[in-house]
Formats: structure tokens, C-alpha cells, sequence
């Protein structure tokens, strides 16, 4: 596995990776004038081929959140920033699992309120997994619930995926490393759970499966949306979109995490409550695999969601 690729996109063209600048003085820089999106492609070495995961939807999202943020339009359409990362991806010859990081912002040297000019950039990163796809079933995470409260659609709406946003988890996740944890669940100013610090979060009680709204300020996940789908079409479990007490989740019979870095991420501790065995339970394997199998294109159901990379 490489380090880093040589190659990333500035201001929408592929440069050499050294070459990618940007000044002190810019909204992005000073202000946190950046939206953002993580984009996972996976190698499936026995077709030949990278295949980006629902590229689609989270360039829609990307334009959405650069709308929500009040900047100029970026002049790019939802087929031309997938062409882009396509393009980005052939031109480092990726052949391995990567994480690609693209990213809207305000460039130049204006204040704080400047709508524009509008840089596009992008880096592809090596992994860029919190968890390994080989080892994912066997690390069951030891999450804590932070004493930072999540930021609400009134202050800093976490529906806009913005760099400024993630100083939130950025505090929770410190905090939670220092006292020994994997990762750290937020909760709202009613104190009902919200997400973990980098992905949404699902609990199974008694068969059925359990998630926070999107009322509850939560970014709108597309991994969320694939599993909610998975559960119910391939695996016959019913949904519920709820409000969710932090006491339920330590008497549930399991917990999992998702986001394009986390995947299907197992909890086997909450504030050192232990759920169910401490292990990856069964709901939580069986959809995890399922979503590998489609994401890697080891699967042919759910096709529309694959980019292959290389004709």
C-alpha cells in the first residue's frame, strides 16, 4: 500500500501533489469556509477493477452543503465532479482500497461573510478506513458518551457536512481517547443520542433495528440510508426512526456504527456497559457483510451504486 498518491485535483485539474496551495489569508483558512465529503472506492482484485461506492449522491451532497454554506455556485454538476474523481483516481493508477477527500471552499484573501471564489480540491488517501475491510467483524469499539453536546440545526447544522462542523467531534473525539476509548456518542440539548463523533448509529432491541432521525441533529448519511435499505430488503429487519435515550443503548441486544470510514463498525462496550457478549452481534455481521459485498462489487445486487473506475 502506497503512502500517499502523487496526484490530487486543485482548482479542478489534476496537479502534482506538492504543487496543491492555498493561502494563510483565505475564508477557508481563517473562517472555515470548506465543505466537504468522504468518498470510499474499493479493488476487487479478482474483477480488475475500482469501483467508486454511491459517488453519486455524495457529490450531490457535496453541492448541496457549498448552497447551505452560502457560496457562489462552483460551476460543476453532479456528472462532472464523479468524471473528476474517476479521472483523479486514473491518474494515480490506484489499484488498492482508498478514502477520497473532496472539498469546496472559499479561496482568495476576502472576509469572513465572502461567498466566493470557489476552489475545487480533492486528495485520494491510502485506506482511509477507521477499521481494516479484512478485520472489521473482530474490533468491537468501546464507546463512551461525551460531556460536549452535539451541535443543533440552529447553531451549526450538522446536515451541512463543513469543515467548521467537525471542531464539535474533533473535541468529543480527544476527550475520548484520553479516557481510553475507541470513540464517543453525542447527544442533543434534550439529551437524547445523536451520532458518534464520525458516523450514525444503530441499536437492535428484541429484533428490531433502531436509529437516531435526522431531526435529531445528525448529518443525513448515505451510509445510514444504504444500511436502513439493507436491513429491510436483505434481511427482513424493520427499521424504527426514533428518539433514543442513552440508557437504551446499554440494555440493547447490539450496537453498530456506519459512515464511509467507519463501514459497519461493532460496539461491544457503551460508557463500559457491555452489550450483549462485548462481540459483533448477529444483525450487526450479517448487514456489515452485506454492505461489503455490494461496496467491493463482490455482489450484483444494488449495481446502480458502482462507478467502475477502469473501462
Amino acid at each position: 500500500m502506497a503512502d500517499r498518491f502523487e496526484k490530487l485535483l486543485m482548482g479542478g485539474k489534476i496537479v502534482p501533489y506538492d504543487e496543491a496551495r492555498i493561502h494563510i489569508m483565505s475564508p477557508a483558512v481563517r473562517y472555515g469556509a470548506t465543505v466537504f465529503e468522504g468518498v470510499r472506492a474499493y479493488w476487487n482484485t479478482d474483477r480488475g477493477q475500482l469501483y467508486l461506492f454511491r459517488c453519486d449522491e455524495h457529490m450531490e451532497r457535496l453541492l448541496q452543503s457549498a448552497s447551505l454554506m452560502g457560496m457562489d455556485d462552483p460551476g460543476y454538476t453532479v456528472d462532472d465532479l464523479t468524471a473528476l474523481m474517476k479521472e483523479l483516481l486514473r491518474a494515480n493508477d490506484v489499484r488498492e482500497d482508498v478514502h477520497i477527500r473532496p472539498s469546496f471552499f472559499v479561496d482568495g484573501t476576502g472576509s469572513i461573510q465572502s461567498s466566493g471564489p470557489v476552489t475545487l480540491g480533492s486528495v485520494v488517501v491510502p485506506g482511509g478506513a477507521v477499521i481494516d475491510t479484512g478485520s472489521w467483524a473482530e474490533k468491537a469499539f468501546k464507546l463512551a458518551i461525551s460531556s460536549w453536546q452535539r451541535i443543533s440545526d440552529n447553531s451549526m447544522p450538522p446536515r451541512i457536512k463543513a469543515a467548521g462542523n467537525y471542531q464539535n467531534a474533533r473535541l468529543a473525539l480527544i476527550q475520548a481517547q484520553h479516557d481510553g476509548y475507541d470513540g464517543v456518542l453525542m447527544l442533543d440539548s434534550m439529551g437524547h443520542v445523536t451520532e458518534e463523533a464520525r458516523g450514525c448509529v444503530f441499536l437492535v432491541r428484541d429484533g428490531v433495528a433502531i436509529t437516531p432521525p435526522t431531526t435529531n441533529d445528525i448529518l443525513e448519511s448515505i451510509t445510514r440510508e444504504t444500511i436502513i435499505q439493507l436491513l429491510g430488503e436483505a434481511h427482513g429487519i424493520a427499521v424504527q426512526e426514533r428518539e433514543v435515550d442513552r440508557t437504551e443503548l446499554y440494555i440493547a441486544d447490539e450496537v453498530f456504527l456506519c459512515g464511509t470510514g467507519l463501514g459497519v463498525t461493532p460496539v461491544g462496550t457503551v460508557d463500559r456497559f457491555s452489550i450483549g457478549d462485548g462481540k459483533a452481534g448477529p444483525v450487526t455481521l450479517a448487514v456489515g457483510n452485506t454492505y461489503l459485498d455490494i461496496a467491493m462489487g463482490r455482489s450484483d445486487s444494488h449495481a446502480e451504486w458502482l462507478d467502475p473506475v477502469y473501462d
